[in-house]
C-alpha cells in the first residue's frame, strides 16, 4: 500500500508540473491543468499495472483473450494521451507567444515520436526564449530525431555548440558533440567532449558506463591507450570563498561561473565551469578536459587569467548586480592553487 501511495504523490508532483500553465489561466484553461493532474496518476498506474511489475517475468503466456484486453487498454490510453496533446495544441493556438507551453508540448508530443509536430513547437519555443541552452538542446535533439538520420547535420551541430557556449556543462550537449565529432573522424576531439561529460556523472551510473564504453571505442579506433589521452597530468587547482555578506543575500537560483581566459584575453574564454551558487567554500580542478575548443591544451599559454562571478539571472554575461572576485594571473609553468574571493558587486 505504501508503494502505491507513493507512486500517486510522485505522478501527481509530475502532473501539476507539467500543467501548471493551464490551471493558472482561464477558467477553461484551468479545467484542462485539473484534468490533467487527474488523469496522470490514474494512466500511470494503469501502464504500471500492465508493464511494471517485477512479477511480470514469470507470469505465463498471454491467452488471446488477454492479448485483445491489453490492446483494448493501451488503444484506450493512447487515446486519452492523444486528447491530452490536442488540448495543449489548442490551448497554444489561442496563446501562441506562452514558450513553456510550447516547451511542454514540444516535449510531451517527443515522448509520443511525433517528432516533426514536435520540431515545429520546440523552435516555437527557442524562437520565445532565445539563449536558452536547455531548449536548443531539446530542439536539436528532436531535429536529429526527425531527420531520420543517424548523422548529425551542420545546422544541429550549430545549434549544439551556440549551447555550449552558452553553458558548457550541458550534459546532452557533450554527449552530441562527441557524436558529432567521431562522425567527423576526430576521434580526439570527441574524447575531450565526451572526458567532460564524464567528470560529470556518478561513475556507478548506467549513462558514466555508456560514456565510459564511447571512450574506450574511440580510443581502439585512434589505436591509442586511454591513459595517453583522457588523462592530461596539467591541473589547476581552483578554490572560490563568498564574503558572508553576500553570501546572506543569494538567491536559490544564483549560478557561479569560473572562467579561464589568455592573460589579457576577451571574448570567449578557454575553459568555464558553471555551477550552483551554493556549498561555499568550492573547490574545482581545471585541466585540457574543459577547454572549450579541444585540440589546444592550457599549457599552450604562458599565463592564464582566472576569474569568477556569480550570476543572478543563470546567463554568462556580466549584468549589474552580479558579484565578482579579482582576477588572478597564473604562470603555467609554475602552476600554484588559485583562490578567487567573491566580495564585489558589478555596479
Amino acid at each position: 500500500m505504501n508503494f502505491w501511495i507513493f507512486a500517486v504523490a510522485i505522478l501527481a508532483i509530475a502532473a501539476v508540473a507539467i500543467s501548471w500553465p493551464l490551471i493558472t489561466g482561464t477558467v477553461k484553461e484551468r479545467m484542462t491543468g485539473i484534468w490533467v493532474i487527474i488523469m496522470m496518476p490514474l494512466l500511470g498506474l494503469m501502464m504500471y499495472q500492465q508493464i511494471g511489475t517485477p512479477k511480470a517475468i514469470n507470469l505465463a503466456a498471454a491467452t488471446p483473450q488477454q492479448s485483445t484486453q491489453e490492446q483494448q487498454a493501451h488503444s484506450s490510453q493512447s487515446a486519452q494521451m492523444d486528447e491530452l496533446v490536442a488540448s495543449l495544441q489548442k490551448r497554444m493556438s489561442e496563446n501562441p507567444d506562452d514558450p513553456e507551453g510550447w516547451l511542454i508540448l514540444g516535449r510531451s508530443l517527443k515522448t509520443m515520436q511525433r517528432y516533426a509536430e514536435a520540431k515545429t513547437a520546440l523552435s516555437k519555443a527557442n524562437r520565445l526564449l532565445p539563449d536558452n541552452p536547455a531548449v536548443m538542446i531539446d530542439l536539436a535533439e528532436i531535429s536529429l530525431y526527425a531527420s531520420g538520420k543517424a548523422e548529425i547535420s551542420v545546422e544541429t551541430r550549430q545549434l549544439i555548440e551556440s549551447a555550449l557556449v552558452i553553458d558548457p556543462q550541458q550534459q546532452k550537449g557533450l554527449w552530441f558533440m562527441g557524436m558529432a565529432s567521431a562522425q567527423d573522424g576526430n576521434e580526439s576531439q570527441a574524447i575531450s567532449f565526451w572526458q567532460r561529460l564524464l567528470d560529470q556523472l556518478d561513475p556507478a551510473s548506467p549513462a558514466s558506463q555508456s560514456v565510459r564504453q564511447q571512450i574506450k571505442m574511440a580510443q581502439t579506433r585512434l589505436g591509442q591507450p586511454v591513459e595517453e589521452i583522457v588523462t592530461t597530468g596539467f591541473d589547476i587547482p581552483v578554490t572560490v570563498t563568498i564574503a558572508d555578506d553576500l553570501a546572506a543575500a543569494l538567491p536559490g537560483n544564483a549560478i557561479l561561473f569560473v572562467f579561464i581566459h589568455p592573460a589579457g584575453g576577451v571574448g570567449m574564454p578557454l575553459a568555464v565551469k558553471r555551477m550552483a551558487a551554493q556549498g561555499f567554500p568550492k573547490s574545482l580542478h581545471f585541466n585540457d578536459t574543459d577547454l572549450l575548443r579541444p585540440g589546444i591544451s592550457l599549457q599552450d599559454f604562458e599565463q592564464l587569467d582566472i576569474s569568477a562571478r556569480i550570476s543572478m539571472t543563470g546567463v554568462a554575461n556580466t549584468a549589474t548586480g552580479d558579484y565578482q572576485a579579482n582576477l588572478v594571473s597564473l604562470d603555467t609553468k609554475a602552476v600554484t592553487a588559485i583562490a578567487l574571493h567573491l566580495d564585489q558587486r558589478v555596479p
